[in-house]
């Protein structure tokens, strides 16, 4: 079985890992990246505060693995059996789509122009920027009150005490987490001196942020509105939901393609667990399940539909506090959290494991494994058909 894996972030790159291991060279495992490098996309808030970045190549990641690395962008996807990897021609019998998603630059007028994100080569340029930002005691605009956002501004301020730091944000702020929780985050933010604004952006423009009513100025403004994925999927004829991402059944398999399964931020899940938030925690168990779906079906076995339960959102508010929110199996949240100093400590626990994790099973090592549901589900073929309808 040929089969190649586009992405080489934390969906891709352990799938091809536990792929590959699993049926030791009986399954040729391509994997193909836009970038030679693997970033940590969850300490991006950290190199835009000026931390320096620990540099992996892909390359040295797969290494003795058997997997086969590819550099290049995919232009397109033929979901008879090829992709156009610039001008190579690139059969596949099954394809495992993990392209991620990327910051919407496009859905709110000015942003691509005026505004930085946490995409790697933007969140670099911001941490040359604030230093002198800083010394002006100058002022950042954060937009967007969700995990990015909260983390970008938190990290700002506490890295930059001289910054004025601005969250704006158009919803709930903590709106999933506890009573408790949501204490702790104001009172952090606070602590930190981060400005909570609330209100709807209409547009940006240079050196501010138009809302309805008023204008926010800045010297830089940090965008956190939302992800989409990649309008390649849209191009290629699979089904997208408005965010851009495939709609996947109960086994990951893009709707009406049961040879091309999509995974992490870019799968949109049309059954239970439905939705799923996009992130590292949803990437892994994705990626792993697809690679031993994919080695079951080499065997000729069948595989369970994919399940998986959120327990719990992590956030950090600098490098010395932290917030953990457990959820019940309902999906609610529980009325405790784990905060302060050991929610810190928790949130780096897990951002080390996840290191930890890809290098295990680089050796063959597959520890890794998740909470489930236990919930029975219906064949994905009845969930096209009620989709359809």
């Amino acid at each position: 079985m040929r089969v190649v894996i586009l992405g080489g972030g934390y969906a891709g790159l352990i799938c091809a890992l536990r792929l590959a291991r699993r049926t030791r060279g009986q399954v040729a495992v391509t994997l193909v990246s836009a970038s030679p490098w693997f970033v940590e996309r969850i300490r991006l808030h950290e190199r835009a505060a000026g931390s320096e970045p620990v540099k992996r190549e892909l390359a040295e990641m797969v290494a003795g693995t058997g997997i086969t690395l590819k550099i290049g962008r995919v232009t397109r996807i033929d979901p008879r059996g090829e992709i156009l990897l610039g001008d190579e021609r690139l059969p596949f019998e099954q394809l495992v789509v993990a392209l991620g998603s990327h910051v919407d630059l496009d859905g709110v007028p000015g942003v691509r122009e005026h505004a930085f994100t946490l995409d790697a080569a933007s969140a670099a340029s911001l941490s040359e920027r604030l230093p002198a930002i800083a010394a002006r005691r100058g002022r950042v605009v954060v937009v967007g009150g969700g995990l990015t956002g909260i983390e970008g501004a938190s990290e700002l301020a506490e890295a930059h005490p001289g910054l004025q730091v601005t969250l704006l944000y158009a919803g709930e702020l903590g709106g999933n987490y506890s009573e408790a929780g949501r204490e702790h985050l104001r009172r952090s933010l606070n602590r930190l001196g981060v400005t909570l604004e609330q209100g709807r952006v209409k547009r940006l423009q240079a050196g501010s942020v138009e809302l309805e009513e008023r204008s926010v100025p800045f010297d830089a403004c940090l965008w956190a509105g939302g992800f989409v994925a990649p309008e390649l999927l849209r191009q290629s004829g699979l089904s997208v939901n408005a965010r851009g991402q495939a709609l996947v059944d109960a086994y990951l398999r893009a709707l009406g393609h049961e040879n091309i399964h999509v995974i992490g931020d870019a799968a949109a899940p049309v059954a239970p667990p439905s939705p799923m938030l996009m992130g590292c925690k949803t990437a892994l168990p994705m990626g792993v399940y697809v690679a031993e779906r994919l080695s079951r079906l080499s065997r000729g076995q069948d595989s369970e539909p994919f399940d998986y339960l959120d327990t719990a959102f992590c956030i950090s508010l600098g490098r010395r506090d932290g917030l953990v929110q457990p959820y019940r199996q309902d999906g609610s949240p529980t009325g405790w959290v784990f905060r302060g100093r050991l929610g810190a400590w928790l949130k780096e626990a897990i951002c080390l494991g996840v290191s930890w994790t890809l290098a295990a099973e680089r050796k063959g090592l597959h520890f890794f494994a998740w909470r489930k549901t236990g919930r029975k589900l219906s064949p994905p073929a009845a969930q096209e058909r009620r989709l359809a309808a």
